[in-house]
């Protein structure tokens, strides 16, 4: 009896695709460690080295502030007895006050120079010159005399600005005290000199890193010293408004703290600590670049993240071989599996990958044609295999000429079957290709001496028109290439729902579409326009929401679309009419002078009976056709030009006022336009969006204008965020306004009550609303 040999067992692949997604992994979870820790320790290295740099800087401003407090605590005590020895000498005796005061400074050589001024600020005596010199007049020194007359508000020591002296030449510290009369009225200005460098002489010799910068900076923001300074005279003249001082005002109470942020002595990014001197109205401070702090901080990480960069780098360079070569390995595979053995085409399977990842980015639209070729089982009856594989080549050659050639992804379904996807395209693109393909197929094909003209059935689907998903355009597919297949030979068929296999999507949603009208589950918003001029409210827009039982409220963005591709947009727009004439009429017997503004679709605008219907609706709620205003988009319109002037024509001759919606977004011809019985004309709001900030869309914002003020028309501006576009347009000349800055959309009880306040102005409303914000 003879023995059957075992099968040879075919070699296992999946292992293969494991083993590589396993590596990857490994890779990736070493990659996510060194990057980790790498940066755990930079986290930690960066608050070490801030720490650490802080509490020097914390060292050095409190040094500084020592510094100052012992130069400015002895003349805080020594001016005011001056004042009274100056008192008991006499002010008129001029020789008597000069001894006086030289002898003070030749025993506090700190001191540059004693000044005493009157107080009206001219300069009565200075010790830097001889006595009765002639002095100069500080009335011709604007800055000088400002701060000495600054000077007659203080009850105590007054550290006035830094300035370059009259009489000394030099960058000088100015500490005046008041000498005052018993009734407490100012007789003289004692000052004492103090030089820039006496101060700032102090802190050279600090250690620090490069770049340090010490100062102080009296509590209104106006500098005392800083070394090193760079554009002095702006220094000393102009407050500082920058984070040291967003700090302290911050935080009053507090009397030591860091900052940090652009600051104002010389534009550059610091960190900082600062010290108030409590005494006086002081603060000091050091800071450092933010670029030296990360210089310290680069130093302190670099041999830790170079020994895990080079430790990775020869993990990855081992790992990248034996990720090429099985990269390699599973590429084979995976061509093999994606492509067509006999035509060498992306097969189904690559066709349901391309379609996922493109409809994944949500493109605009998507057409997928399916191509049968008729009768291809006869050639291989007749021809035989082989020659029926050579015309299936060939076929698939002219195919994916063709279909490349027009930008599409071309595949081999199996069998006899193609398909092509083409992104981006319209209905008009593919039944084109669909053309070329029947034609570049029909062209004589010899095979085996034998004459062949080939046939085939095109079926079209589209996204998202037709279906939402991969799966499901495949599915649309099958069906327009049945339909094709069904009408004869060399035939294309487009997809039909009433027979289609996602007919029930569109039909539940009609359902759902007659079930909203009957419970009354749709409900209409207005949005107020406003009359650009006095704030008052002129009209409103009606805008329809539903308010499903299952998912709340649903914005219009999400069922518009398919009410319009399902033909149930009109019954929508039917209603929306139909109560937004009874809210107006409403209005009107409440006392409120106001219109509504109705939107139409490009379905409802290109009804035959647009005009019975509309006047039925009117006449029904006892609204004048005057008090209604439809908006049509500027697309819709310019669609078909002249079936849109019969219809706007006749909608004029109701009575019924007319806007021309989202202008400047589609193709107007300006001979058209002249000819549209259209009294407004709507500014899209992505031009509104930024006229404050962009000069561009103020300059169309401005055309409009003039264009819609030349053809006798109205404007309205859509889209209005804050006041400064409000007061923008108002100024352009814009007639009318909309946005939420005026008044979102709300329900008609919330309208109501918003015109019978401020009779029904809502500018001081927006604001208050801006000033809250």
């Amino acid at each position: 009896m003879a023995v059957k040999k075992p099968a040879r067992a075919r070699p296992d692949t999946s292992g293969e695709f494991d083993s590589l997604r396993v590596w990857r992994r490994v890779i990736v979870y070493s990659l996510v460690v060194a990057v980790t820790i790498i940066l755990g320790f930079a986290v930690w290295a960066w608050l070490n080295t801030l720490q650490q740099q802080r509490g020097k800087l914390r060292i050095e401003a409190r040094l500084t502030a020592n510094s100052a407090r012992a130069l400015f605590a002895g003349l805080a005590n020594d001016l005011p007895y001056l004042s009274r020895q100056i008192n008991a000498a006499g002010l008129e005796s001029t020789h008597r006050v000069y001894a006086l005061l030289s002898a003070y400074q030749r025993s506090h050589p700190g001191v540059a120079s004693l000044v005493l001024f009157s107080p009206g600020g001219s300069m009565r005596v200075n010790t830097a010159r001889p006595c009765c010199a002639v002095l100069p007049d500080t009335r011709g020194h604007p800055g000088i005399y400002r701060s000495l007359l600054n000077t007659l508000h203080a009850k105590g020591l007054w550290i006035g600005q830094t300035q370059k002296g009259l009489v000394l030449g030099k960058w000088r510290i100015p500490i005046r005290y008041v000498i005052r009369s018993a009734r407490g009225e100012p007789r003289a200005i004692l000052q004492a000199s103090v030089l820039l460098k006496t101060l700032t002489r102090q802190w050279h010799g600090a250690a620090l890193p490069a770049g340090t910068a010490v100062g102080l900076i009296r509590t209104d923001g106006v500098h005392i010293a800083r070394l090193p300074a760079s554009h002095v005279q702006r220094l000393y003249s102009t407050p500082a408004d920058g984070p040291l001082m967003a700090q302290l005002k911050a935080h009053p109470a507090q009397a030591e703290g860091g900052f940090g942020g652009v600051v104002f002595s010389d534009s550059a990014w610091r960190i900082g600590e600062y010290v108030k001197l409590d005494e006086f109205p002081l603060v000091a401070y050091a800071s450092i670049p933010l670029g030296v702090l990360a210089v310290h901080w680069g130093e302190s990480i670099a041999p830790v993240v170079a020994l895990v960069m080079l430790s990775l780098a020869g993990f990855i360079v081992l790992s990248r071989r034996q990720i090429m070569r099985e990269q390699r390995h599973v590429e084979e595979l995976a061509l093999r599996r994606r492509r067509s053995a006999v035509t060498g085409l992306p097969n189904r399977f690559a066709l349901m990958e391309w379609l996922d990842a493109n409809l994944a980015r949500g493109p605009a639209s998507l057409m997928l044609l399916r191509v049968d070729l008729d009768d291809f089982h006869d050639i291989n009856a007749a021809l035989g295999p082989d020659a029926g594989d050579r015309a299936l080549q060939e076929a698939a050659r002219r195919i994916r000429v063709t279909g490349q050639a027009a930008g599409g992804f071309v595949t081999h379904a199996g069998g006899d079957k193609f398909d092509i996807a083409l992104p981006g395209a319209t209905l008009v693109n593919a039944n084109g290709l669909a053309q070329s393909l029947l034609h570049a197929l029909g062209a004589p094909l010899e095979i085996d001496g034998r004459m062949l003209r080939l046939q085939a059935g095109i079926g079209i689907g589209c996204y998202p028109q037709d279906a939402q998903d991969s799966a499901g355009l495949l599915r649309v597919v099958d069906s327009a290439l049945y339909g094709a297949k069904r009408d004869g030979k060399s035939h294309i068929g487009l997809y039909d729902p009433v027979e289609g296999d996602l007919s029930s999507v569109r039909l539940n949603f009609q359902h759902a579409v007659e079930r909203a009208l009957a419970a009354n589950e749709f409900v209409l918003h207005f949005q107020p326009i406003v009359d650009m001029q006095d704030g008052r409210i002129v009209g409103a827009e009606a805008l329809v929401r539903w308010l499903d039982p299952e998912r709340g409220m649903v914005p219009p963005a999400e069922f518009i679309p398919l009410a319009e591709a399902t033909g149930r947009i009109g019954a929508i727009g039917q209603w929306v009419f139909h109560h937004a004439c009874r809210n107006a009429a409403r209005w009107l017997r409440q006392g409120h002078d106001l219109h509504v503004a109705v939107n139409l679709s490009a379905v409802q605008f290109a009804s035959a009976n647009l005009a019975v219907r509309l006047r039925e609706e009117m006449l029904s709620a006892n609204l004048a056709p005057s008090r209604v205003v439809i908006e049509v988009t500027e697309t819709a319109v310019m669609q078909d030009v002249e079936r849109s002037l019969g219809v706007l024509n006749a909608l004029h001759a109701l009575g019924i006022g007319m806007a021309i919606d989202d202008f400047g977004t589609g193709y107007s011809s300006l001979a058209y336009l002249r000819r549209l019985p259209a009294q407004t004309i709507k500014i899209d709001q992505s031009f509104v969006r930024d006229v404050d900030t962009d000069s561009e869309d103020l300059a169309i914002v401005r055309a409009i204008v003039a264009l819609a003020r030349a053809l006798g028309r109205k404007t309205v501006a859509e889209g209005i965020e804050n006041a400064q576009q409000w007061k923008l347009l108002q100024a352009i000349g814009v007639d009318y306004g909309q946005g939420y800055w005026l008044g979102r959309p709300v329900p008609e009880d919330e309208l109501r009550a918003l015109l019978g306040s401020n009779q029904g102005r809502v500018t001081a409303v927006a604001q208050q609303t801006t000033t809250q914000r």
